[in-house]
This record gives structure tokens, sequence and C-alpha cells, in this order.
């Protein structure tokens, strides 16, 4: 009887990911391959600050190059997938994502590090609209945010597991840590190329012609106004989304009286969520309306730092970050479907690219806006100015949402 009722419930978890196309499989094994390495960004500033003993603005300058490189490799990246085998092209950047991130590891000049930092970034950010397009576009449109979830617990499954991986090989030198996660972004180059070779999936080499080649009034992202109006949203909110990353910690500590355990328990909170409910709430969107989600992820986002302000003490905490991965949660899938049906008949992959280049790019202007705010106006003010900027982006939003829905 409990077997009988484990393999139900198994069929059952299972049933959604039947349908999908092979092809959404290899794409998730390769975010899951390339994710699980050891993070090496995150270890980077102790690298330079141990290794070299370089200052904290130098710090800060060394890892704006690899932002850089990622914001201009994500539309770059998308950009090429309209011309290129976006297989082969997707394959290129993780083998030479993972040289380069091995290259971390030679005793290199410091300046050396600006141009190869430069280039990761640009091999990093240009695999990210490459691999969504290849999960989601052979997708049928209501198939699409269930392969977004599965996407997303992949790349959360190898984050998390990139965390063990990095702590265990840390104490031996960060070298290692770099050479494990440039060795994994180069089997996953080996498991994409084999799997599409070994099984020959049906899935067009280019985009369709009038995809490629829509007229530029018409197919190009930069002359379609919704698009963009809606795009401004997005840098807005992503910013308050980046305030978990620095901000947050600073208040928990100066205010909370919390340890810097709390933090990490917090991070575990919102990994947890995504894994165990992100292709549950990704099946749902559709039914509930793209609109709707899309607004109420940035109403969600924008006042669970809010939650903050209320009371004094973990549960306020605990209650603020499952507000933000609640919002998280609905965002991810319901974005990604309204720019794939957007981009329809247009030039797919620069829609995708600058998607893609919105979400990294909030690393060069989140962070310090965040602290600067921060330091200016206190914690209490910047989740106030975080719940205003949630408002004026569903505000702003709305108009667009309509008009890119309407089809």
């Amino acid at each position: 009887m409990p077997t009988t009722l484990a393999l139900t419930l198994g069929r059952r978890m299972l049933s959604p990911f039947r349908s999908l196309p092979p092809t959404v499989y290899v794409q998730v094994v390769a975010t899951l391959m390339n994710t699980m390495g050891g993070i090496a960004k995150l270890f980077l500033p102790l690298y330079f600050l141990e290794r070299y003993q370089l200052p904290y603005s130098s710090i800060g300058l060394l890892m704006s190059c690899y932002g850089l490189g990622c914001f201009v490799g994500a539309y770059a990246g998308g950009a090429l997938s309209d011309r290129l085998d976006a297989r082969k092209l997707a394959a290129s950047l993780l083998l030479a994502s993972g040289l380069l991130t091995c290259s971390l590891a030679l005793p290199l000049p410091v300046w050396a590090f600006v141009p190869l930092l430069l280039l990761t970034g640009l091999a990093d950010g240009g695999f990210r609209p490459g691999n969504m397009r290849l999960i989601l576009e052979p997708c049928a449109p209501d198939k699409r945010p269930t392969a977004q979830g599965l996407y997303r617990v992949a790349f959360n499954l190898g984050a998390s597991l990139a965390g063990i991986t990095g702590g265990l090989l840390a104490p031996y030198g960060y070298q290692w840590v770099f050479i494990a996660q440039g060795v994994c972004s180069m089997l996953a180059c080996g498991w994409m190329l084999w799997a599409y070779r070994r099984y020959g999936f049906d899935l067009p080499a280019r985009p369709a012609p009038h995809a490629a080649q829509a007229p530029a009034g018409h197919g190009s992202p930069w002359r379609d106004g919704a698009f963009l109006q809606f795009m401004l949203g997005l840098l807005l909110i992503v910013a308050v989304f980046d305030q978990m990353y620095g901000t947050l910690g600073l208040f928990l500590r100066q205010h909370y009286g919390l340890g810097p355990q709390w933090l990490g328990y917090l991070f575990t909170l919102n990994g947890l969520m995504v894994v165990g409910l992100q292709v549950w709430v990704a099946q749902r969107v559709g039914r509930w309306g793209l609109a709707r989600c899309s607004q109420l992820a940035v109403l969600c986002m924008g006042s669970s730092f809010l939650l903050l302000n209320a009371g004094h003490g973990t549960l306020w905490a605990v209650l603020a970050m499952v507000l933000l991965t609640l919002g998280e949660l609905l965002m991810s899938p319901t974005w990604s479907s309204i720019v794939m049906l957007r981009s329809e008949g247009r030039q797919r992959g620069r829609y995708l690219g600058i998607y893609n280049a919105a979400w990294s790019g909030r690393a060069l202007y989140a962070p310090a806006v965040g602290t600067w705010a921060y330091g200016q106006f206190g914690g209490a003010m910047l989740w106030w100015l975080c719940a205003g900027i949630g408002i004026i982006t569903a505000l702003l939003q709305a108009a667009p949402l309509r008009r890119m829905l309407a089809r």
C-alpha cells in the first residue's frame, strides 16, 4: 500500500513534465551542471583580499568588470541567437566560460584580471538568453511557464550544490573553486553537444526567416514602445529585489541584532521555496492570468521589505523573505512568458537579450543605490521607498501589459 501510494504521488508530480519537448530536459540538465561548480564570483572578493591584499574599492571595480561583461553579454548573446544556431552558440559560450573561469586560478598580475573578468562575464551573460530560448521556444505557449519553472528549480538546485562544493573546496584554496566551476561549465558544454548529436532532436537550427528578418519597425524591440516601458518597470523592481543581497543583511544585523547565520537561513528558505513551489506556481500562471500575476509579483516584491518595519525579531524577517519569494515565484515564469509572446514573429533573440540584460544589469546600479539610500535615510525609510517603487512599477507596467497581451 505505501509503495502504491508513493508511485501514485510520483506519477502526479512528474505528469506536468511528460508533455515537455526533450530539448527542455537537455537545457535543464546543462543549467544544473553549469551552476553546481562552486559559484566562483562569490569567492572572488575574498581571493583578491587575501591573495593580493587589494583595498575594497579596487575589489569593487574588479567585480564591476564581471558585472559589465554579464550585462553586455546578455544582449549580445540574445542578438546572436537571431543569426546563429542557438545550440552551437550556447555550447560555445559554455566552453569559453569554463576555460576563462579556470584561468582565474592562474597566478596573474592584478591588471590581467580586468580583461579576464570582462570576458568571463561576457561568456556567462551571453549563455543565458540562448539557454532560455532553447528551453522555451520549442514549447507550446501554455507549457512555457512549466518549462521556465523547471529551469528555475534546476538553477536553484545547482546553486545549492555549488554552495556545498565551494564551501568544501575553499579551505584548500580559492583556485580550486574556480577550477571546479570551470570544469562543470565544460562538462555542461559536452553534455549539450553529445545529447543533440546523439538524439538529433527536431529543433530548428536557426530562427524562422520571418522572425529573424522582420521589418525594422515591427521586429526590433528598440521600436516597441510597450515592451520598453515594461522593461523600464523591470529595471525599477529588480533594484528592490537586489536589496536582499546587500542592505537586508545590514538591517538585520544593526536593527534586529541577528547574526550573519540568519541571513544564511533566510536564503535557504528562499531556495527551498523555489525548489518546492516554483513548478506548482508556474503551472497555474496561465490560469490566473499573466497580467494579474505580473502585477501581483511586483506588489509582493515592493511591499515585502516593509514587513521589517512592522515589528522586531526573526518572525518579521521570515515573513518578509516569504513574501519576497512569492513575488519571485510569480515573476519568473510570468515575465518570461510575456516576453516570448511579445517576441512572436519578431527578433526574439534581441527581446530575450534585453530581458536578460535588465536582470544582469541590476548589479551595476542596485547595490550602489541601495547602500546610498540606506546610509542617507536609514533602513526603515529605504523599505518605504521600496514599497513606493513597487506601486510605481505596477502603474508603469499596467498599460504596456494590456497592449502586449491584447493579442
